[in-house]
């Protein structure tokens, strides 16, 4: 029996926690919680899920790994054992993750060297590691073996994928353009430094998911040097045209921070403007939270929790507006969807471009299919399943 498995934290954590997993010896007393220290919440709830781990299964082993155990090991010290990242690393070197869920998250590659004020991950994750395009490729074909429909490519950063091999992701998606029809092809987060004319040039090759997941942080220009972000807001709004315009009804997400530093209404409202007039149709928003270590720590944390609430629920009104918008233009088309199941048993299915359709019927768990959108209401969008 595998161990019981909690993640917290990116699509990279989510890869190593089930590999993780995997790579132990079986046994129905062993417990993982898996952390996370992007946000000081998230490294609240990390400790809260060690807890609550401890009062649900006080006869089992806990085994506590990730990224908050390296950033506050004492925090952790209740765990029976510690594996650190690099062990974590080892250990999973060449076990495949088995996934719960119906998209295989393959990992291509780990660590960041840029340079962002706010940011905790280059003190966490600084080493570069690529995998090769054969050991990508490889697994690709693992995943297709196992009935996954679509594969989504992750990393710390993965437009800094294979710079220390001297390779960069464009290559890497022109080299699995052979790979044939399925799996499907999504790429995750990718910081809009690396959205370049060639990388969108070698995404149209593949059979890719009409989807980006752009951090942008923020739309203001001074607000953005002091990140530490490299593209203005002009900048952005020329890549989100030339992504927009090679892949029609395309999805696009983003990362916002509000309440960082120097954040004043005037440079929220240029945020606020910048996502309602771009094709932008669901956000992470994330209240600034200073990180210990960082280079925007000695800024403080000047804009109020109030004030942050007022902007985050501002721009989650908005983007649920436009979201809808985005899914009623979909009405009465047929779109690529993978079948996923609920706790409840209910199906659904996520199309290319990031709509999530439900629908009746029984569909094997992973599967391909067809679906044509019959309604789209604030809270849900309904759609008939077409075998392929």
């Amino acid at each position: 029996m595998l161990p019981i498995l909690y993640n917290l934290g990116c699509k990279v954590n989510q890869y190593e926690g089930h590999a993780l997993r995997a790579a132990i010896i079986p046994g129905d007393d062993l417990v993982i919680v898996n952390t996370c220290c992007v946000t000081h919440e998230a490294v609240i709830k990390s400790l809260r899920r060690l807890r609550h781990v401890r009062k649900k299964y006080p006869d089992h082993k806990v085994i506590a790994t990730g990224c908050a155990c390296l950033l506050y090991p004492e925090k952790f010290s209740d765990a029976d054992r510690v594996i650190t990242l690099a062990e974590r690393d080892e250990l999973i070197r060449r076990v495949y993750p088995s996934p719960s869920k119906s998209r295989y998250f393959l990992k291509i590659q780990d660590g960041c060297s840029e340079s962002c004020t706010y940011c905790i991950v280059p003190r966490v994750r600084p080493k570069l590691a690529s995998k090769t395009i054969p050991e990508i490729r490889t697994e690709i074909g693992w995943a297709r073996s196992q009935g996954f429909g679509e594969v989504v490519l992750v990393g710390a950063n993965i437009g800094l994928y294979g710079a220390e091999r001297g390779m960069t992701l464009p290559g890497l998606i022109n080299a699995l353009a052979e790979i044939g029809p399925e799996p499907r092809i999504r790429l995750s987060s990718i910081e809009p430094k690396f959205l370049t004319p060639e990388l969108i040039a070698a995404i149209s090759r593949l059979p890719a998911c009409r989807h980006f997941h752009i951090p942008i942080q923020s739309a203001d220009d001074r607000i953005l040097r002091v990140m530490g972000r490299e593209k203005t807001r002009a900048e952005l709004s020329q890549l989100l045209g030339l992504a927009a315009a090679a892949f029609p009804g395309a999805a696009f997400g983003a990362d916002l921070i509000v309440g960082f530093p120097g954040e004043d209404e005037a440079a929220f409202q240029r945020t606020f403007d910048f996502i309602k007039d771009q094709p932008f149709t669901h956000l992470h928003v994330f209240p600034y939270s200073p990180r210990p270590g960082t280079a925007a720590e000695p800024f403080g944390d000047p804009v109020t929790k109030p004030e942050k609430k007022n902007r985050l629920w501002r721009l989650k009104k908005m983007i649920q507006e436009k979201n809808l918008c985005f899914r009623r233009r979909w009405l009465g088309q047929v779109l690529d969807a993978i079948v996923e199941h609920d706790t409840t048993g209910a199906i659904s299915a996520l199309t290319d471009n990031y709509i999530r359709v439900w629908i009746k019927g029984f569909f094997p768990f992973g599967a391909r299919i067809k679906v044509r959108i019959t309604a789209a209401e604030p809270q849900f969008t309904m759609g008939r399943a077409l075998r392929r």
